[in-house]
């Protein structure tokens, strides 16, 4: 498919920035900035670092990783000498502080986003205002929306300095929660109008059904968001506004369930994504010379291989708990398609592995290489924990580990399970049937009955189909109250652990910034 000029640009330009967790910027000079601004047909190069920064929302050192890693879905336990560091331990059993290095990953990747964003639109603002200025503007806005709703959302306070402000000599504006509900708000409003709806603009481009998504999240978690410290229970639901931009969103006719699940998450995905249900992707596109998504290695034993690339880590698993939630006919749990040309299955991997050919696969002692549901946080086995594969390899990728998939970040089928659960809980029951079923005929799943509906099946159905997608998980198990609850190998947590401890690095930067819960200190 082609892609549009602004999405070349973000993989050309911003390919060296994208994967990159040095915090200094490069500087353009007065006279390339000069010669940037005079001219309108650099729009889509201006915009590009905050399009590129899209993919460091993905992070396996950072945001990814944190978001993932605090919830039932995933962990890196250690395994004898390999990951044994206590900053994955401690997300996975919620005993963070301050000084986790991925939780400080996270955050400077929101603020670092922000800051791409700001830029940009200092520069765009000086630019003739026409159409396609505009509506690069708004598109950079919707991005720094974004960063700012998940530094709201996971930390409750941050740092916010418009891009007019340009003396760095006054300390920025501290948002507390509820301010910073009101900026995201008033933000999505404003440029909802008047960002381009899919068809518009090509795919890749930010849309409005993007940022109608985003106010639907925030209006979901709303109750936790007006909540009060520290169990944030007793908050304002909005579940009327949730369902009438959900209503928005299905009712526009630009987007559609995918008949095939796992084609979403294929290697060159993006016409399959177009054509259906994508909202919101982030791309990737190694003929420009960026590296594909290169989730296998982070999962898969040491002695599997994918093609001629024999380096995997032997990381990330998931959870008896998350697993035991499974009808394992579900289409979603396993796919074998590509199971002759790989080696191994698509979704969860459990049970002997087996090499290409069909022989058994062993681990580094001679064992048979069996992926057992159990593990130990502090001294599991090279084969425990179930893995999973959520990205499908290109089978005939020439890059080793590496693929050519366009990240899924929103889709419609949460749309669909964020009115089914709006609606259940404004007692619609009918209503809430409805759109989950139309989610699991979908996925080739018996549909529920209205008797069988309850909530905790729209929790189950969230997990079933985002599992590994990164944003979802931990805003769920917060709305459903089951975030600081005991499970596997973790103990029950405090509930200031809702939210995340805010760095102490970025305290020590800024003495106005504090943390946000005594406990932290």
């Amino acid at each position: 498919m082609k892609r549009i000029s602004v999405i070349t640009c973000i993989l050309l330009i911003g390919f060296m920035m994208a994967g990159c967790t040095d915090l200094k910027e490069e500087i353009l000079n007065e006279k390339d900035s000069s010669d940037i601004i005079s001219d309108s047909k650099n729009a889509p190069m201006l915009v590009a670092p905050a399009y590129a920064y899209l993919r460091d929302l993905q992070s396996r050192s950072g945001v990814w990783l944190v978001l993932e890693s605090v919830t039932d879905e995933m962990l890196f336990p250690t395994r004898g000498t390999d990951w044994n560091n206590a900053n994955y331990r401690t997300l996975f059993t919620h005993e963070y502080d301050s000084k986790n290095t991925y939780i400080k990953n996270a955050w400077n990747s929101f603020m670092i986003g922000i800051t791409k964003c700001n830029t940009a639109l200092q520069y765009l603002s000086k630019l003739q205002q026409t159409e396609e200025v505009k509506g690069y503007m708004n598109e950079a806005r919707f991005i720094r929306a974004l960063c700012m709703y998940h530094l709201m959302d996971c930390f409750g306070k941050f740092p916010m300095r418009e891009y007019a402000e340009i003396d760095y000599s006054k300390k920025p504006v501290i948002l507390e929660r509820p301010q910073a509900i009101e900026r995201i708000e008033n933000e999505l409003l404003e440029i909802i109008p008047l960002l381009k709806e899919k068809g518009e603009v090509p795919y890749g481009r930010i849309t409005r059904a993007a940022a109608q998504m985003l106010l639907a999240k925030l209006y979901l978690n709303n109750q936790v968001y007006t909540g009060t410290a520290p169990d944030f229970t007793d908050g304002i639901g909005k579940w009327t506004e949730t369902i009438a931009l959900c209503d928005e969103i299905i009712g526009s006719g630009k987007y559609k369930l995918a008949d095939d699940f796992w084609k979403l998450y294929m290697a060159f995905n993006e016409s399959y994504c177009d054509q259906t249900e994508t909202i919101l992707p982030i791309i990737y596109n190694m003929t420009a010379g960026l590296k594909g998504i290169d989730w296998l290695n982070i999962t898969l034993h040491y002695n599997q291989t994918f093609g001629t690339f024999k380096g995997m880590w032997n990381g990330c698993c998931t959870t008896p708990d998350f697993l035991n939630t499974w009808d394992t006919t579900d289409s979603r749990y396993q796919d074998s398609r590509l199971k002759n040309q790989i080696g191994f299955n698509l979704g969860i991997l459990i049970g002997q592995q087996y090499g290409l050919n069909g022989e058994k696969l062993k681990d580094r002692t001679g064992a048979d290489l069996v992926y057992t549901p159990e593990f130990s946080v502090q001294n599991s086995s090279e084969a425990q924990g179930a893995r999973v594969v959520k990205y499908a390899p290109d089978p005939n990728s020439t890059y080793g580990n590496k693929s050519e998939n366009d990240f899924q970040y929103y889709r419609l089928a949460d749309v669909y399970l964020m009115r089914a659960e709006a609606k259940m809980r404004s007692n619609d029951a009918k209503g809430a049937l409805s759109d989950i079923n139309a989610v699991r005929r979908k996925r080739s799943v018996r549909p529920y009955t209205l008797d069988e509906l309850t909530l905790e099946k729209i929790y189950n159905e969230r997990g079933y189909e985002f599992y590994w997608d990164g944003p979802s998980r931990r805003n769920d198990m917060i709305r459903f109250n089951k975030y600081c609850q005991a499970r596997y190998e973790k103990p029950a947590s405090e509930t200031y652990k809702i939210l995340l401890p805010i760095p102490l690095s970025a305290m020590e930067a800024n003495p106005e910034l504090t943390q946000n819960s005594d406990k932290y200190e």
